[in-house]
């Protein structure tokens, strides 16, 4: 590796490996990166450790299962992850901030709204653009990407060695098709009458405003066209990045001092299992993605066909640069290239594993093991523990009795030798003492083993007698109690520093069930938002060992849907709120347009 090697390292936002032809793809979508593969190394059976981006980015870029939010603040105030008295963590440390302090250069170009310079990860580069594009496109082109990215590379200080970060958006939803017609059409499928240009379906749009992911409608023509669709924004970003590599290959024709580097932070389902989107499904769609490692005098031709995860990205960058992480600090991944570009013996690993707030898995060639939250709402309706084996692109669900059942205890236990340890000092050092109002949504919440809770997600296609139940109630996004039942409270712990706190529910009115006509109305009205409305007290509760144990009396969800518990520490005001600027509008449409708000 030469010692003044430069780093491009390129981010496929939401893009799955199996579309791409070098991971088996028929079309011919990405011959750019299939000639990077090949001139280079490539991991078969690369696997993100979460599903989403905010999960995902600390995971690529610390080298670490567990961190806290590095990018743009998004819910702050009632996400575990975001909460503003997070704090750093020592014994971690940034890829660019690692570079920069080694005499990098670090530029970043961005399509993202998340990933800007005034974030914690933005914060690691000496400059970091977040590309425009009109807000109702949710995300910057390729095209006008590359033609920044490029500008940048070019005019780079040429006596150092630079990082440039570029990342794409094109396989993330809103997907216009790049010439206004698929270029790899379904034949004999009108798509205009069944899609909108922008990718989203135009049938059924009740289904998709409570779940923007639900294709359990879409037939085989829907499922073809979505994923020709995809492919076709694929196919576009690949030809950008060809124009990026022009470019880089200017003054370094053989890109024997530049060293490439090719990521995902998750992948995309396309109508399988009735999904599409980047759930917490935690199937292959979302969870395989390419990684592509070339140049530099990293040797051609290379295929590492075990398990490697996304933690093992940023250690292999310092590993192949000659650079050890800083003193102090550590990295959950392993190198799989050497110093000298090759793989390293026993290149790989015999399993993959996913870690996030409400879930921890492992993954290995023939099964998914999947551990919910103990006591949450999810584990109530699914099991604490899912066990599926995996047969090529199906899940089948075992159940847990005899030999699946020793099975998964053998999982469980390798999920644990992993993950445990990691997990408990994440936990243990993430906060500091609260000095603002937070609210802790019910999926997060721990139930009790004696509390009785009917959980019916509600949708559009719940219908009344499903919601004529006694007692509490679990409607996928809350709790309420629609019809009388023992009285009983809903005892549940959540997670909170120590200390003492003011707790209210945090809630939505609901209105008595319609006898005749207007059900449909009143069911969105009632259940579809998670903004709460108005709060109940429910008094002074000590937290302590990081837990504070509520009980909701059932008086408290007659006539409201609770949808968090807000918790107020001592000596905190009442504020009202900041009226959004123009700057906080334009980021509210492009959000909405990429899915991520109603």
């Amino acid at each position: 590796m030469p010692q003044d090697a430069s780093v491009l390292f390129i981010m496929l936002d939401a893009t799955r490996a199996d579309r791409l032809s070098a991971w088996g793809n028929p079309r011919p979508t990405t011959p750019a990166l299939d000639g990077l593969a090949a001139a280079g190394a490539l991991f078969r059976r690369h696997f993100a450790n979460s599903h989403a981006t905010r999960p995902s980015f600390p995971q690529l870029m610390t080298g670490r299962y567990y961190f806290q939010n590095v990018l743009r603040p998004f819910t702050p105030d009632e996400h575990p992850r975001e909460f503003p008295f997070s704090q750093g963590d020592p014994t971690a440390a940034f890829l660019p901030a690692v570079l920069r302090a080694r005499g990098f250069q670090t530029l970043g170009v961005s399509a993202h709204p998340w990933l800007v310079a005034a974030s914690d990860l933005g914060r690691q580069f000496d400059r970091l653009e977040l590309v425009g594009a009109e807000a109702t496109r949710g995300h910057a082109d390729a095209r006008d990407v590359v033609e920044r990215a490029g500008a940048i590379w070019l005019a780079r200080d040429r006596s150092r060695p630079v990082f440039l970060y570029v990342h794409f958006m094109d396989m993330h939803m809103p997907r216009y098709l790049p010439a206004g017609e698929p270029r790899f059409p379904v034949a004999g499928y009108d798509w205009r009458r069944r899609f909108k240009p922008n990718g989203e379906p135009l049938f059924h749009r009740e289904r998709r405003r409570w779940l923007r992911a639900d294709a359990r409608d879409f037939d085989d023509l829907d499922r073809r066209h979505f994923t020709a669709v995809y492919d076709a924004r694929l196919a576009h970003t690949d030809a950008q990045i060809a124009r990026l590599l022009a470019a880089a290959r200017e003054d370094d024709a053989n890109l024997r001092r530049t060293l490439l580097v090719v990521a995902s932070d998750h992948g995309e389902e396309l109508g399988e299992e009735g999904r599409t989107d980047h759930t917490d499904s935690l199937a292959d769609g979302v969870h395989h993605v390419p990684w592509i490692v070339a140049g530099a005098g990293v040797a051609a031709g290379q295929v590492c066909s075990r398990f490697t995860e996304n933690i093992d990205v940023a250690p292999t960058v310092l590993e192949l640069l000659g650079l050890a992480v800083p003193p102090g600090t550590r990295m959950d991944g392993r190198a799989q290239l050497g110093r000298d570009g090759r793989l390293v013996p026993r290149a790989g690993k015999p399993a993959v594993y996913y870690a996030w707030e409400s879930y921890r898995a492992i993954r290995t060639r023939r099964y998914l093991l999947r551990e919910n939250i103990t006591g949450s709402f999810v584990a109530r309706r699914q099991g604490d523990v899912v066990l599926y084996r995996v047969d090529r692109a199906r899940r089948i669900r075992l159940r847990l009795e005899g030999r699946a059942a020793r099975l998964a205890e053998r999982l469980r236990a390798r999920l644990d030798r992993r993950l445990a340890r990691r997990e408990a000092l994440f936990l243990r050092g993430r906060y500091d003492a609260p000095r603002t109002r937070f609210l802790v949504r019910p999926e997060f919440w721990r139930l009790a083993p004696e509390t009785r809770v009917s959980c019916t997600p509600v949708d559009a296609a719940t219908g009344r007698r499903d919601l004529r139940v006694r007692g509490w109630l679990w409607s996928g996004r809350g709790v309420t109690v629609l019809r009388p039942g023992d009285g009983a409270p809903l005892l549940l712990t959540v997670s909170a520093p120590d200390g003492v706190y003011e707790v209210e529910a945090a809630a939505r009115a609901i209105r008595p069930m319609p006898r005749l006509v207007g059900f449909a109305h009143w069911r969105r009205e009632s259940f579809s938002s998670e903004t709460p409305s108005v709060y109940v007290a429910l008094g002074a509760v000590r937290a302590i060992g990081g837990h504070l144990s509520v009980a909701i009396p059932a008086a408290a969800a007659v006539g409201r849907h609770i949808v968090g518990l807000r918790l107020s520490p001592p000596g905190v005001a009442s504020e009202a709120a900041a009226e959004p600027g123009a700057e906080d509008e334009e980021l509210r449409v492009r959000l909405q347009a990429l899915g991520y708000v109603e």
